[in-house]
């Protein structure tokens, strides 16, 4: 079986940095589709209106969709998702439907909270307009970003005077600008697959620099090596109580359903209060599925080494999908299983 492996290939707008993150996942994805049998193939996006990559994943039995973006725009990853549900050929992931929400925090806060999953509240700014109803603390970021775009350690406000501010700071990048009540408490991350829910990790934030918020800053995330990346620290299996541990299991799972409906693989954000009450920051559709990354220690923790994990994804899109290309998958599992 072929698995045709998707992936941003926006080199031009993008430095050393960008570009060996990305090869990495991809040669990463493609050594693991190996190690189960498949042939595989790289495919890149390298532009909006380009679509010579179209023929190609056509031609595949599968495909591996790596694409967050085109030249580092996550807005574009909806578009790719859409084209690929189109093509009828099965694809790893999320649904176009669940990805674009996604996008939108205030959409997907506002689908959340309707479904009956526990959201902090929330407003979209008016401008650089205080929101009149919400608690203070809050937290303000960009509506329509992902991966901690925009959140720094500037992020959280305490005042209405630090809220004008920081408000008229990103309304001048972003169009749209997220103001959330703060949740003070401890953070946890749910990953799944399909239906299959990971152990829970947590993000521990006891070494973050003075005077810093324990949130998961841009730099926290991306910025190898700084302060903020050093001062969150991740662990999974993580240790809560059982009462606590059965809250966020169902609360994440909820979410999970709600947003994405257990289809494809993804991550479910949230936070636990004193009154150990858990709240969903986020719904991460499709999150990093680099070795290094948090679904892959999740999958860990639960018996998974990284070629499972890879296999498992692929295994969920195909059993998706017509009969013939589920029974194709089996049997690629089986020879895979009886050679080893």
């Amino acid at each position: 079986m072929k698995v045709a492996v998707l992936y941003d290939g926006g080199w031009e707008s993008w430095d050393a940095r960008d570009v060996a993150s990305v090869w990495e996942s991809v040669k990463e994805v493609q050594a693991a589709l190996k190690g189960c049998g498949y042939e595989t193939t790289g495919i890149p996006v390298r532009a909006p209106n380009d679509f010579s990559w179209l023929p190609k994943v056509r031609r595949a039995d599968a495909i591996f969709n790596l694409c967050e973006g085109i030249g580092g725009h996550s807005r574009y990853e909806d578009f790719v998702v859409a084209t690929l549900e189109l093509t009828g050929v099965p694809y790893t992931g999320c649904r176009p439907w669940a990805v674009s929400v996604a996008h939108r925090k205030h959409v997907s806060n506002t689908l959340l909270a309707r479904s009956g999953a526990p959201i902090p509240r929330y407003v979209l700014s008016n401008g650089n307009k205080i929101p009149p109803d919400l608690t203070l603390p809050v937290i303000v970021k960009p509506a329509a970003e992902d991966a901690s775009v925009g959140i720094d350690a500037g992020s959280v406000c305490t005042t209405k005077r630090a809220l004008k501010k920081r408000l008229a700071e990103m309304v001048e990048q972003w169009d749209e600008v997220l103001v959330q009540e703060y949740v003070a408490g401890r953070e946890f991350n749910v990953g799944f697959v399909g239906e299959q829910v990971l152990p829970i990790a947590e993000l521990c934030f006891d070494n973050m620099p003075e005077g810093s918020w324990p949130i998961l800053t841009y730099a926290a995330k991306w910025d190898v090596g700084s302060p903020e990346d050093l001062g969150s620290v991740p662990v999974c299996p993580a240790e809560v109580p059982a009462e606590i541990h059965k809250r966020i299991i169902a609360v994440a799972r909820e979410a999970w359903e709600a947003l994405c409906g257990a289809e494809g693989y993804g991550r479910v954000d949230l936070r636990v209060d004193a009154a150990g009450q858990p709240y969903v920051l986020e719904v991460n559709p499709n999150p990093d599925i680099s070795d290094s990354a948090g679904l892959s220690r999740m999958a860990k923790a639960f018996g998974w080494e990284y070629d499972e994990l890879i296999c498992k994804i692929v295994d969920e899109a195909l059993s998706r999908s017509s009969p013939r290309q589920a029974a194709a998958a089996l049997a690629v599992g089986a020879t895979t299983t009886a050679n080893t």
